[in-house]
């Protein structure tokens, strides 16, 4: 019940003089009515009730954490020690979960700290080592990695054949000399050795109607590799050691380490920026070509079909999204707007390759 015996001050705002109160203390709340016509003024939750101090027999409390409100309740009150005991025990138990936090907390912030001073170091020994490593170096490594996967890859000798001679009809790199196999693997993928190993499996092959297509597929991975971003990927997964040795023209070390990861390497992947460019990249030498562009535009509706229901590797995953990229060479078209005529050499090899492939398909595809 409501105690009248003892007087209870109450202040809303600092401007305002306090006045007299009774309180009701209830497990979680107490509740204040005006002394003089019993009207209800507020609940508060004691969780929420701070001591501020304790002077000449009063106490001084702060009703809410992000309020003024004071509440000066004597001693001798009777409801103070149950009160008190409250208020008390909720001091304990903050204590208590402070330092019960106060390490896990510590230890998060240092992980996340060395975390970021990791992918730090990652991105600077990478940014290095793009500096530092030749294009010969690159070929050297390019070679290991390929006579490493080579042994563990069904290869088509006459289709690997005839895409070279389709290459052959193509600028698609001025600094490196792009090498062509084709995988017999119906997996639909391709990708990009660091140094200019370009392997496309039968797969993505088998899907494609026109020569434009493949234009686009080979102009992607070649850029690739121009753009040293299979290098540059190869390079964020290496330990720094391994780095070293490959800089400073230790190759065996750089080579066992590439041969344990080169299943990995089947399904390379690139960043969302890295992929972007190299389709960027490959749209200018279609056009350099003088292949029409609209040819990366047939190569994801290709791999948007093929996409559907099944996650893509390297040349086809899913970052940034086919229908995303698409969108992006559409806006490249409409800035460029010219068309070509394919070259009579390219379309006579792209038929001898399309031919090769039909003659070479298994039963069981």
């Amino acid at each position: 019940m409501l105690d009248k015996q003892h007087e209870v001050w109450y202040q809303a705002r600092q401007q305002e003089p306090a006045r007299q109160v009774r309180i009701l203390l209830f497990d979680q709340a107490i509740q204040l009515y005006d002394a003089l016509d019993e009207s209800f003024i507020g609940a508060f939750a004691v969780g929420s009730i701070r001591l501020l101090e304790v002077n000449a027999g009063e106490a001084l409390l702060q009703l809410l954490p992000d309020g003024y409100e004071r509440l000066t309740v004597s001693v001798n009150h009777l409801l103070w020690p149950e009160l008190n005991q409250k208020l008390t025990n909720i001091r304990k138990f903050s204590s208590k979960a402070k330092k019960h936090w106060k390490w896990p907390v510590l230890l998060l912030i240092i992980a996340a700290g060395l975390i970021g001073i990791y992918f730090l170091l990652i991105s600077m020994i990478t940014g290095i080592g793009l500096q530092l490593v030749s294009t010969e170096k690159e070929r050297e490594l390019g070679e290991m990695i390929y006579a490493s996967m080579a042994e563990g890859l069904k290869i088509d000798t006459a289709a690997t054949e005839k895409l070279t001679r389709f290459a052959a009809e193509l600028n698609l790199s001025d600094q490196y000399k792009l090498e062509f196999t084709v995988a017999d693997e119906k997996e639909i993928n391709a990708f990009a050795i660091p140094g200019g190993h370009i392997v496309v499996y039968k797969g993505i092959l088998d899907e494609m109607d026109e020569p434009e297509e493949l234009v686009a597929l080979l102009s992607h991975e070649a850029s690739h590799v121009n753009e040293r971003h299979s290098l540059r990927s190869i390079l964020r997964q290496l330990s720094g050691s391994v780095l070293l040795s490959m800089v400073f023209g230790d190759l065996g070390s750089i080579g066992r380490a590439v041969v344990g990861q080169a299943d990995q390497l089947r399904s390379l992947s690139y960043s969302r920026s890295l992929e972007e460019k190299a389709d960027a990249s490959a749209m200018e030498l279609m056009r350099n070509n003088k292949v029409d562009p609209r040819g990366m535009i047939g190569l994801m509706d290709r791999l948007k079909k093929a996409e559907s229901g099944t996650a893509l590797p390297g040349f086809l995953s899913t970052h940034p999204l086919t229908k995303d990229r698409k969108s992006t060479a559409e806006k490249y078209i409409l800035k460029f707007p010219q068309t070509f005529e394919t070259p009579e050499p390219i379309e006579t090899s792209w038929k001898q390759l399309k031919s090769s492939l039909e003659d070479s398909v298994q039963n069981e595809w």
